[in-house]
């Protein structure tokens, strides 16, 4: 069996480059709300992506503490990623910057 794990160096390039996530979001007794989205990551930086306050998918997020998200590769060789972690914050989306 050979070792598919990514170093933390490889891991960080893989979920900068450009791809459509799945993201899980905790939906009290519910199963958990999973949507995709697109999202911007910078190696070392925090993960973002910009939805409206009134979805279902905002709404949850002023509810909860985490959430996963998951990334991959539609071509062989298949390859994924995924992560977890606190909500860092919400805030008011900068359109024209987030938008590039």
């Amino acid at each position: 069996m050979s070792d598919t794990r990514m170093t933390r160096a490889e891991r960080e390039a893989f979920l900068a480059d450009v791809r459509v996530g799945v993201l899980s979001i905790a939906d009290g007794a519910r199963g958990p709300l999973t949507v995709p989205v697109w999202y911007g990551y910078e190696p070392g930086g925090e993960l973002w992506f910009v939805t409206d306050r009134d979805s279902r998918k905002g709404k949850l997020l002023l509810l909860v503490d985490r959430i996963s998200l998951c990334v991959q590769t539609e071509t062989p060789p298949y390859k994924y990623l995924s992560v977890e972690g606190p909500i860092a914050g919400i805030e008011i989306a900068d359109l024209e910057r987030h938008r590039r």
